[in-house]
């Protein structure tokens, strides 16, 4: 799949910025899931589309400054204006998200994982108030790992707190 493919499938224009491919991306994940009635392999084509313009947007070059406003920085895999709470520990990544599964397991249902990704997604609350927390799990430099969360309300009334949310996550994860 090339880039102009990925932005078919998610439905983004190629000028359109990251916190919109990547909401895009969510959008389209919730509607082809096989827990909503899609299928495994529309999911994984929606994340595969994701991966590509990652790649590609961590491929391009810096853009180059027409008047004095300081360069923008490059993409990251998730923005900082879609991030609501982060943590960096030292844990290899996989065996982090590996754990993380099964701590999701006790504070919701654990319905999508993509070990490749580095992703995770737990729904959480009780209808009315239910949420979607979105997990990344990545490695982008060194040896710490960095853990980015994300609640999306799913529900008619507002999903529980993010922070009651991931502090309930964090401490069924235990120690190492």
């Amino acid at each position: 799949m090339d880039p102009r493919e990925a932005r078919r499938v998610l439905g983004v224009e190629p000028t359109a910025p990251w916190p919109d491919i990547r909401a895009a991306h969510r959008r389209a994940i919730r509607a082809v899931h096989p827990d909503v009635g899609g299928t495994a392999a529309n999911a994984a084509r929606v994340n595969r589309a994701l991966e590509v313009l990652e790649a590609a947007a961590a491929a391009a070059p810096p853009p180059v400054a027409v008047d004095s406003a300081p360069p923008r920085p490059s993409p990251a895999p998730v923005s900082s204006h879609d991030v609501d709470r982060v943590f960096v520990v030292a844990e290899d990544p996989r065996g982090m998200l590996s754990r993380l599964v099964e701590a999701g397991h006790q504070v919701g249902e654990v319905v999508f994982v993509d070990p490749h990704a580095g992703l995770l997604e737990i729904v959480v609350g009780a209808p009315p108030g239910v949420g979607q927390l979105a997990v990344t799990v990545e490695r982008p430099t060194g040896d710490e790992t960095t853990i980015s969360f994300t609640l999306d309300a799913l529900g008619i009334t507002p999903a529980p707190p993010i922070d009651t949310v991931v502090d309930a996550l964090m401490a069924a994860l235990g120690p190492p």
